[in-house]
């Protein structure tokens, strides 16, 4: 069975291996070319991983753009569902509004009860004290 460290050390060269891979870069190449090409090595590291970061930000920034869009959603939702409750308040005034104003049944008016009114000075019927003229040659 395999450790961990068997495994991550597999494929890696050792030390001996190293130094026969740069002794056949010498051979092929020859001493003067070496310093181009590891600087041609070490542009192309760093294109790579100027493209890994740029893909990586890339990345980072559609992820950032679906979290406001679903925030965007979410807000979306809040504000139809405040409008739904508000047009459900509106229904229930109108429906308060008209129950208020629809007639009565009996919309005749009513005449009041008209009482006789009585004057201190006037003249009633079986009293002695004041007679009620008869003609008017009696009045003084």
């Amino acid at each position: 069975m395999l450790t961990v460290n068997q495994i991550l050390l597999f494929g890696m060269p050792g030390g001996g291996e190293i130094i026969f891979i740069l002794f056949i870069i010498v051979m092929l190449f020859g001493s003067k070319k070496i310093p181009e090409l590891a600087r041609g090595l070490g542009k192309g590291m760093r294109e790579i991983k100027n493209a890994t970061n740029d893909i990586q930000k890339e990345i980072r920034e559609g992820a950032r753009e679906i979290n406001n869009a679903k925030d965007f959603t979410n807000v979306e939702k809040q504000v139809n569902n405040l409008i739904a409750e508000d047009k459900s308040q509106k229904e229930e005034v109108k429906v308060d509004a008209t129950d208020e104003v629809q007639p009565e049944t009996d919309q005749s008016p009513q005449t009041p009860e008209i009482k006789p009114v009585e004057h201190p000075n006037a003249i009633r019927r079986g009293n002695p004290a004041v007679t009620p003229p008869t003609n008017g040659s009696e009045q003084a």
